[in-house]
């Protein structure tokens, strides 16, 4: 692989990190918002408190999708830097 392609990947790279770590965002603040309009009232800041909330709400589906999805992504970014700190010491 070329220095031009190996920075075109980490670009790549990069652009992928940022949009999970947004998208992760927008779950945490809709979980919260969920949660201030169907649960107690309140936007904790446990995930675990968020669900809780949640589902004594009714709103069980909705709450186990967002916190899949989170985890996923979460799941998804380790693997990722996980691959980045394992290729960091190739020689190119």
């Amino acid at each position: 692989m070329t220095k031009a392609a190996l920075k075109e990947k980490y670009t790549e790279w990069n652009i992928s990190i940022s949009k999970q770590e947004d998208r992760q965002k927008e779950i945490w603040e809709e979980l919260q918002q969920l949660c201030f309009e169907h649960g107690d009232g309140h936007k904790w800041c446990s995930m675990e408190k968020l669900v809780e909330e949640l589902i004594k709400a009714g709103k069980t589906t909705k709450a186990m999708q967002l916190v899949s999805e989170y985890y996923t992504i979460e799941g998804q970014k380790e693997a990722l830097r996980n691959l980045a700190i394992a290729t960091n010491n190739f020689k190119i």
